[in-house]
């Protein structure tokens, strides 16, 4: 039997009442908060994909011409005097000076400044391709006898030229202590590969070890007499004009004959024009053959200058340039063989 109460049915009713509107409070709260998420969320989402765009000086204004014309050149090239000029030393030119390759001459009469002619590396590059033509080429006394000997002076007078510009360099550069000995050594067997005889041979397989345990970082043992020295006594001119037509003709020629080639060859046509500076500077030393004739200088000063050109040319990426320097080299050539032959 169930005894209920007005008293006990009250406060049931109570309750309900209290739990019902705490449960309206709360949801009302709870929609309030997902309604501000829902606006706030957005704003925010917006703000920070923007980005601020910061304040800019503005332009000046120039409002009085009169005043501008007395300060800035209209046309700044026209107010330049003289030619325009571009560095032209080689590119790997170590110890490079940099100071346009004037000259100095020292107490002994050699002259400096080769590093704005020739690089270190170019040097050395020469040697190593002389090295594998005397391999090829002084390989039987047969062989030797029967024309090899003519191609054993032409490489040995080219190799005792590298080591006179050795000698000289301005700049560090590989083998520089010994060059001087190594220079005599090599225009002697030179003069001596004039002909074919057994004696020339066994002088030119000297030279071959030498070459080798000069790249393979050995010491040669070479004497000189420094005191001695003049260019003359170490190159003929024919071997050194051979050098220069296999310059001219066989390489830079066809690889300055198109845009294709020049872009192709740039490593070679940058050896071959350092080359080409080197011996046409040999040629005015002095005591050189005809060396102190004005004529024949202007010739080989103006083959230098075209190998110079074409350096530049190689730096500023122009073959249009390239092939003008190598046809300025090619009419050096032809005028001067018109009236000089070797």
């Amino acid at each position: 039997m169930t005894i209920t109460t007005e008293n006990s049915g009250h406060h049931e009713n109570y309750d309900w009442y209290e739990s019902h509107k705490i449960m309206k409070s709360t949801l009302r709260r709870n929609i309030l908060m997902i309604g501000l998420m829902l606006v706030v969320c957005p704003v925010l989402f917006v703000l920070g994909q923007s980005k601020s765009n910061p304040k800019r000086v503005k332009f000046p204004e120039f409002k009085d011409e009169g005043r501008i014309k007395t300060i800035f050149f209209s046309k700044a090239l026209e107010k330049l005097a003289g030619a325009r000029q571009i560095n032209t030393a080689p590119m790997a030119g170590d110890g490079n000076t940099g100071d346009g390759g004037s000259e100095v001459a020292t107490s002994d009469g050699m002259i400096g400044k080769w590093a704005a002619l020739i690089s270190a590396a170019t040097i050395e590059d020469e040697v190593k391709a002389i090295k594998l033509a005397v391999d090829s080429g002084v390989d039987k006394p047969s062989q030797f006898s029967g024309g090899g000997y003519q191609n054993a002076r032409y490489q040995f007078s080219v190799a005792a030229a590298m080591f006179g510009i050795i000698a000289e360099f301005d700049g560090d550069v590989r083998w520089k202590t010994q060059a001087q000995g190594i220079r005599d050594v090599f225009a002697r067997t030179a003069g001596n590969c004039k002909v074919g005889s057994t004696q020339a041979y066994n002088e030119a397989k000297l030279r071959k070890a030498d070459l080798q345990d000069l790249l393979g970082g050995a010491t040669v043992d070479a004497k000189t007499n420094a005191e001695d020295f003049n260019w003359a006594r170490i190159v003929d001119r024919p071997p050194l004009m051979q050098r220069l037509e296999v310059a001219v003709d066989e390489r830079l020629s066809p690889m300055t004959s198109s845009a294709d080639e020049f872009e192709s060859n740039k490593e070679t046509i940058l050896h071959e024009a350092e080359i080409v500076a080197a011996i046409s500077h040999i040629f005015t030393r002095p005591q050189m053959e005809d060396g102190d004739d004005e004529d024949y200088a202007g010739y080989a000063n103006k083959m230098k200058s075209g190998a110079l050109d074409l350096l530049d040319a190689v730096k500023l990426n122009d073959p249009n340039r390239a092939a003008s320097a190598v046809g300025v080299m090619t009419q050096s050539c032809t005028e001067c063989h018109e009236l000089y032959r070797s």
